[in-house]
């Protein structure tokens, strides 16, 4: 199997590490050579477990009739689209972490890995190393689903518990964006955005409808104060900022905000830079999925069983 990567950011970077490190275990449990050929980013960049076939032109991997998949990591919806798209359209699998990607443009993406017969597989979109869109697809599937909602949102979960102990908004924020888990511009984390990305498309898994995302209702933690964290936790309850899709009556409603939680709730618990998804299901009932959502190696984690998947299937014979 022959791949091309696109984006060596922290993701990137960790799969290459994965698919470096582990190459002789992987490869005897896929049954498979893996050959990574061509990797793509602006810039050259040097990785001390081994070097790689480099080009700053990410035409070179599309236009590379050898490779059967690329995996796309820079995110984003410009070139990234551009780049799906094109990847889909001629035949070839692809494996991606972008829900920004997913939320807005899954729809057309989607037809065209159908018309094409190839896979399109995005486990580390939701929730980084948590494993939690396929168990939905196919662990789950008998389930008719009540309702899905989780803390989708590892920057936004670690402020809310810091302003529990004591920090003013403003603090906690300016906590995070040390501790390197709030971005310069936090907007996407802290309006609910990004929350707004991931539920959307567990959403779409569930009950296979995909939302247009400027019609889903969406509140962020940004207008939470000191004393609304203080009010809530003196009445024993938390606030987390929620993402939530439920149907009733064959309507799909997808929605975010900071919601109370009562301590009797599986997510109460659920502090720091964890995320949780809670899957309520007609067969199953609760079903709770919890972990770090981000990092280099959880989330390339989830990347590399997407190339796994894709092996499995054998759709790039």
């Amino acid at each position: 199997m022959k791949l091309g990567v696109i984006g060596l950011g922290t993701v990137g970077e960790g799969v290459l590490k994965i698919l470096t490190l582990e190459k002789d275990r992987l490869e005897a449990m896929f049954g498979e050579k893996i050959e990574v050929t061509k990797v793509c980013d602006i810039e050259e960049k040097n990785f001390p477990f081994g070097k790689f076939n480099f080009t700053n032109n990410y035409k070179e991997i599309l236009e590379d009739e050898e490779i059967h998949t690329v995996v796309e990591l820079i995110g984003g919806v410009g070139i990234a689209f551009e780049i799906a798209k094109e990847i889909l359209g001629s035949g070839r699998n692809l494996v991606c972490a972008n829900k920004h990607l997913i939320a807005t443009h899954g729809k057309e993406l989607f037809a065209l890995a159908e018309k094409n017969d190839v896979k399109f597989f995005f486990e580390a979109a939701v929730a980084g190393g948590i494993p939690v869109v396929t168990p939905l697809k196919e662990g789950l599937f008998p389930n008719r689903f009540e309702r899905i909602r989780g803390i989708l949102n590892g920057t936004c979960n670690y402020m809310l518990s810091k302003m529990e102990e004591g920090m003013s908004y403003e603090e906690a924020l300016k906590d995070a964006q040390e501790k390197g888990y709030a971005e310069a511009d936090p907007t996407f984390d802290v309006a609910g955005i990004d929350t707004g990305h991931k539920i959307s498309v567990l959403a779409y898994l569930a009950w296979g409808e995909l939302k247009e995302f400027s019609t889903i209702p969406i509140t962020g933690i940004d207008k939470l104060t000191k004393e609304d964290i203080e009010k809530a936790k003196a009445e024993g309850k938390r606030y987390k900022l929620l993402g939530e899709a439920f149907q009733e009556d064959g309507k799909l409603t997808v929605r975010v905000s900071p919601q109370l939680i009562e301590s009797s709730e599986l997510l109460y618990d659920v502090g720091g830079v964890y995320n949780a998804v809670e899957i309520d299901g007609s067969y199953t009932g609760k079903t709770i999925f919890f972990g770090e959502g981000a990092g280099m190696d959880a989330t390339a984690s989830a990347v590399v069983s997407d190339i796994y998947k894709v092996l499995a299937s054998r759709s790039w014979n």
